[in-house]
């Protein structure tokens, strides 16, 4: 007793002033509009503008959110007696829209985040029905906000962080960030529904509390309908098994349940059921719900205050990223992308991503994903580096806004912690920006510390909360200066952007004592096949100092600040294919010194790196591009984030060799580092390490000496017995090192499902590609000490594979025999 059409087809749009009017000589026409979708595809679809993330296009298309749109359908529709009830539901709209259905206003809306739903019942006619659009420019709108609330509230001049985006409810990053385009844009970006009903659930909210041997389950429902009706859950498990079924009001004990965790991310389906008296079905709906009870731990302890999650009663060590929105038009991001990107994370050993404040909630199909692949989520409001109007309405728009959201989430496992806003706090307490171009007071605090804890104890008791991130004050502020506020080191979680924002070199990670490093990172290029995307050809011999690369740089340094970052270790690069390849090296040592040094840190207990995925094809600090192609640093994470990981240590000249276990299980294992030669392989010293070492423990377990060796011309490998996991290091700087003539490689293609691949001495971070890609090799930036083979798995042409080390180019034949 429930109908649901989806409202998708016979679309249009056209700019709004221009309806009924002219353009030179001609009429300007209604086109046809994908919906669910964004203004800028439409127009890119009918070439009225290219695409804004190619070349420099982003530049020419800021008109497009400068002026209205207007988008209409029509649909037909009958009554039906037995489905009294009609509202049109809107799952998303972007952002600012007036609603009209057949000439009479339903709506008007104000809030990306939310679905919007009308009682069109008394408005629908048999047969044909008009619907009809008309979306406001956001950039417009938010600056007449910006003007009026400072005139209403006395303040003068341009202050910092204040300004448009900050009055309207939509995705921040649209309006442009230090690594995204300005692309502000509009559209009905989620499904369009005209729902019909005689009953209907309208939310469900599963919860269970722990008991000495067993676990009590409640499910409540929100429904409304028409006549008796009773409400019914069912619980299924993976193998969809009736684990148990109660009424709505009743609480069951079940005698087992299998848990939820990062390493057993068992789900189960709640199937919840409205039913007249007669037992017909008015409604249904289906959750994925799971048993975890996850913890943020903050307490006092010898290093100031602790940041530790806590997943049913055991310590985990967080290891992840932030995620963005993953695409400018977030219309455009399906749940297949998703699927993608988080199996992505997965294989990449995460057990944690962090949204981000400067974008959205996701789509369920994200959290869907998390929860069975055991990926928790911190889930960030949307608020970011911005203050916020906190008066007149303000407060409700975003109470409603955190309830909506807070309902659609609250039931998945994977959900660990709730987040005021991103960096806000900080931003305040530094003044960013200086004194004179910041408020008078902190705009937006009563949000985060009033309204939406409030909203989230309500709907949603027993997930923490913090006000912001990064959080954590030191009571006791240090007497030779440093700083106390939100961001002191030892103290909640920090973002560490000393080092790429302030001095500039990977090795200051080391000096961090950061308790969570929920934001760090270092920039790169995209890939090269990505470039060749923007370019529309083939552009690995362009000057990587052309202008359309340095504008798909958003990084504030100076272009040949962020240069000098890469060359303070790496060769300087003549080509784009050279810096390519060199910037992603020098973004891979950085979060490798990075994440070993808080992996060695006993008071450290996360790192979330910013950022795994971009918005477009840019230079940032992402480590799968927007293309989805992964940097050389996604490869290494395979290993830095593994449970077990092997650290390598300079000083002066030694080793000091760690072992990191953060398994739920002792190991035993032996080590051997070698020291060799670069250009024969020959090994010149070695040593073996026994290692005995329990769960959640780090340990330097020996030194080894290079005192005597040969700088420039050796390269130090350490590996492992047991699990094979390997690591390395140069002596020297990799553009002082001395790696003579490339090697000729030998690929084997005698095994169709991985290549072997023969090199004739050592060989250090060897790139191999197809087309400029990376993601076709499920290994690559090898490194091998000494004349062997290497094996890695390729999907696609191994013929047009191209293959560069440290060393130079490398020739590659190929043969249908083993090695």
């Amino acid at each position: 007793m429930l109908r649901s059409t989806y409202l998708h087809s016979n679309w249009e749009f056209i700019e709004t002033r221009r309806e009924g009017g002219t353009l030179g000589y001609s009429n300007p026409e209604w086109l046809p509009a994908q919906v669910p979708g964004h203004i800028h595809v439409d127009l890119q679809r009918h070439g009225i503008i290219p695409d804004p993330h190619t070349r420099m296009h982003e530049v020419g298309v800021q008109w497009v959110d400068e002026t209205d749109w207007s988008y209409r359908t029509t649909f037909g529709w009958a009554p039906d007696d037995e489905l009294p009830n009609s509202v049109l539901r809107f799952e998303g709209l972007d952002t600012l829209a007036t609603i009209t259905l057949n000439g009479e206003v339903i709506g008007r809306t104000e809030n990306m985040f939310v679905p919007h739903e009308f009682d069109v019942r008394a408005l629908l006619r048999e047969g044909e029905n008009d619907l009809r659009i008309d979306f406001r420019s956001a950039v417009v709108e938010g600056t007449a906000r910006a003007a009026a609330y400072y005139a209403e509230h006395g303040l003068e001049g341009n202050h910092h962080n204040f300004h448009e985006r900050s009055f309207i409810r939509k995705v921040q990053c649209m309006f442009g960030w230090d690594w995204g385009p300005r692309l502000v844009s509009c559209g009905v970006w989620k499904p369009v529904r005209l729902v019909e009903y005689a009953g209907r659930i309208l939310d469900v909210h599963f919860t269970w509390g722990n008991g000495d041997e067993d676990d009590t389950v409640l499910a409540r429902a929100k429904t409304v309908h028409v006549g008796p009706g009773r409400i019914v859950h069912q619980l299924l498990d993976d193998e969809e098994t009736i684990v148990a079924t109660w009424n709505e009001g009743d609480e069951i004990e079940l005698e087992e349940i299998e848990a939820w965790s990062t390493e057993n991310p068992y789900c189960y389906n709640l199937v919840t059921v409205l039913v007249d008296e007669d037992g017909n079905v008015y409604d249904a709906a289906e959750h994925t719900v799971g048993f975890a009870d996850i913890r943020l731990r903050r307490e006092p302890d010898a290093l100031g205050e602790s940041f530790e999650f806590v997943i049913n009663g055991e310590p985990i060590w967080a290891r992840g990223a932030n995620w963005i929105p993953d695409h400018s038009f977030p219309s455009q991001i399906t749940p297949a992308r998703y699927a993608e990107k988080i199996a992505d994370a997965k294989d990449l050993n995460f057990n944690m991503l962090r949204v981000w404040g400067g974008g959205l909630y996701e789509d369920d199909a994200f959290y869907e994903e998390c929860a069975r692949q055991g990926i928790l989520v911190w889930q960030d409001f949307p608020f970011g580096c911005a203050y916020y109007p906190d008066t007149g309405e303000w407060p409700n728009v975003i109470r409603e806004e955190a309830r909506a959201n807070i309902q659609r989430l609250r039931n998945y496992p994977c959900l660990a912690l709730w987040c005021g806003n991103n960096e806000n706090h900080q931003m305040w307490d530094q003044k960013w920006g200086g004194e004179e171009k910041n408020p008078p007071r902190y705009f937006g605090l009563p949000l985060y510390e009033d309204v939406l804890p409030k909203v989230v104890a309500e709907e949603d008791p027993g997930r923490d909360y913090i006000a912001s991130s990064p959080i954590g004050l030191n009571p006791n502020p240090p007497a030779q200066g440093g700083w106390s506020g939100n961001n002191a080191g030892g103290y909640g979680d920090q973002h560490n952007w000393d080092v790429w924002h302030g001095r500039g070199d990977w090795r200051f990670y080391s000096e961090s004592d950061g308790r969570f490093s929920s934001e760090y990172g270092f920039a790169a290029s995209c890939a090269l096949s990505t470039w060749n995307h923007v370019e529309g050809r083939d552009a690995s011999g362009d000057n990587f100092r052309d202008a359309v690369y340095r504008w798909h740089d958003k990084t504030r340094k100076g272009y040949e600040t962020y240069v000098g970052y890469v060359e303070l270790h790496y060769p300087a690069s003549a080509t784009l294919g050279d810096w390519v390849y060199y910037s992603q090296l020098n973004q891979r040592d950085a979060l490798r010194h990075g994440v070993e040094h808080y992996r060695r840190f006993e008071g450290c207990r996360g790192s979330l790196i910013w950022q795994m995925n971009d918005i477009w094809p840019v230079q940032s600090w992402a480590f799968f591009d927007s293309m989805a192609q992964p940097k050389a640093l996604a490869y290494e994470l395979v290993r830095l984030y593994d449970d077990i990981l092997l650290s390598l240590v300079r000083k002066n000249d030694e080793f000091e060799v760690w072992v990191c276990n953060d398994g739920p299980e002792p190991i035993e294992d032996q080590l051997l580092i070698s020291a060799h030669a670069l250009t024969s392989g020959e090994a010149l010293r070695h040593a073996y390490f026994e290692v005995s070492q329990p769960p959640n423990s780090r340990a330097c377990v020996g030194s080894f000496s290079v005192h005597g060796l040969s700088v420039p011309d050796t390269l130090v490998f350490l590996s492992s017995a047991e699990t094979e996991q390997t690591t390395w290091r140069l002596l020297a700087e990799p553009k002082l090192a001395r790696f003579g003539t490339p090697s000729p490689l030998l690929i084997s293609l005698a095994d169709p499902d991985e290549l072997l691949i023969q090199t004739e001495g050592p060989v250090v971070d060897l790139l191999l590609t197809i087309d400029g890609a990376t993601r076709p090799l499920s290994e690559n930036f090898l490194t091998i000490p000494e004349a062997g083979v290497v094996r890695t798995s390729l999907d696609g042409d191994p013929r047009r594979l191209s293959a560069r080390s440290l060393a130079g180019v490398h020739a590659v034949r190929f043969t249908h025999s083993p090695l």
